[in-house]
């Protein structure tokens, strides 16, 4: 299985947001996981497309 490349300007560009990659480039971005996805699949219904939240800089990591 091949990874997704994330673009280096997301974390400065969608800080909070969901966003949703198809070959590596942005082409949904929402506050909500399903309405990105969504919007991705309409623009590409035979990709795999992959979903990225981006965390915002005053976000802490949290470990269990």
């Amino acid at each position: 299985m091949r990874k997704s490349q994330i673009p280096k300007n997301i974390f400065k560009k969608y800080p909070g947001k969901r966003v949703a990659l198809v070959d590596g480039k942005v082409v949904a971005v929402s506050s909500d996981a399903a309405v990105a996805y969504n919007i991705a699949q309409k623009k590409y219904p035979n990709k795999k497309i992959s979903l990225f939240s981006v965390r915002r800089k005053e976000d802490k990591y949290l470990l269990v």
